[in-house]
């Protein structure tokens, strides 16, 4: 086989053309893919020794592979879970080589076959007890400004599930204030949802819009003291800020690590609490697999049966000695 096969040639049409073109992913999920890709090429770089521009799609071996894999978890401590999305992340690299260059075929077929590692442990679900998310709704100070708009997020958070990315694209065009209230969230793949918003966010989010200075246009409705939209950092900080004050009042706030998607697992447990179908669930948090919605029912199902068994009572069952120890049987029953 001619050796001009160089994975350069590949990679700035796979994430300029196949990742956004074909599998519309996400600005987000680009950029991990970039980084696992930037991980990837300079461990090849160092184990074959020569520059990443020389290195060619037919110097990447199976063994070589499964040895950025062993790295990956010995060297820089992944999980497995973290092990086998990188994984899947070349997968879809070598698929595309394979689709693009024919008499590569069978080569990355060999690559694509490496197994995914068993024994990964399903990613913990942290979320807020409805104390603990009151609580942080109580520490914004809702008689400035800042406050109100710091509130106006939470809660806008906390009714739609909405990721971090989603909550800082919102526009004022995406909201309607007519009933019924609701917005329309644009999420992963540039995939639209509709989300029902209560009463209250959306009296929250009109009172907001009115005091609220706009340049003009289709607006970002949460825009931070410079009058740009937040970012994903911005964000995080407000969270931080209200959960530090929160945790003086509930101290079991004072262990817990809240994040935006903290907020999004609480919205998802809250309504299966309340009795509110998976499928509905699904929808609301735009999920494309039921089994990712369904993990959320599994917890839930694990709590009741460890609150049941909590309850419990625990019958005492005479022993076979006992049994046989009346001398009169229907007078030992009768004892019972």
């Amino acid at each position: 086989m001619k050796r001009d096969y160089y994975i350069s040639k590949y990679l700035r049409p796979f994430f300029q053309n196949y990742l956004v073109h074909q599998r519309n992913m996400s600005e987000d999920s680009i950029k991990s893919y970039r980084d696992v890709m930037k991980l990837f090429l300079c461990f090849m770089s160092t184990r074959l020794k020569m520059p990443t521009v020389n290195i060619q799609v037919t110097d990447l071996t199976k063994s070589i592979v499964i040895e950025f894999l062993a790295y990956l978890e010995n060297t820089r401590g992944n999980k497995i879970q973290t092990r086998n999305q990188r994984l899947s992340i070349l997968r879809s690299l070598f698929t595309y080589i394979a689709s693009e260059e024919p008499l590569l075929n069978e080569y990355c077929r060999r690559l694509i076959e490496i197994p995914f590692k068993r024994g990964a442990a399903l990613p913990e679900i942290k979320y807020l007890e409805r104390e603990e998310i009151a609580a942080i709704f109580d520490a914004t100070d809702k008689t400035t400004l800042s406050g109100r708009r710091d509130y106006a997020i939470l809660l806008f958070m906390y009714n739609t599930g909405a990721r971090v990315r989603e909550t800082v694209d919102v526009c004022k065009s995406q909201i309607s204030f007519n009933r019924p209230y609701k917005v329309e969230i644009l999420g992963k793949g540039s995939k639209w949802r509709t989300c029902p918003l209560w009463k209250e966010t959306a009296k929250i989010l009109q009172h907001l819009l009115s005091e609220t200075k706009f340049s003009g246009g289709d607006s970002h409705i949460f825009l931070n003291r410079s009058g740009q939209p937040f970012s994903r950092f911005g964000i995080l900080k407000i969270i931080d800020k209200y959960k530090d004050k929160a945790a003086l009042k509930i101290k079991s706030l004072e262990t817990k690590n809240v994040t935006p998607h903290t907020l999004r697992h609480t919205t998802a447990m809250h309504l299966l609490q309340s009795g509110v179908d998976i499928n509905v669930i699904r929808s609301w948090l735009g999920h494309v697999d039921l089994r990712t919605t369904h993990c959320y029912a599994e917890i839930d199902l694990a709590m009741k049966k460890k609150a049941l068994e909590a309850c419990e009572i625990k019958s005492k069952i005479p022993s076979r000695a006992q049994w046989h120890s009346s001398p009169e049987i229907l007078t030992w029953l009768e004892s019972l």
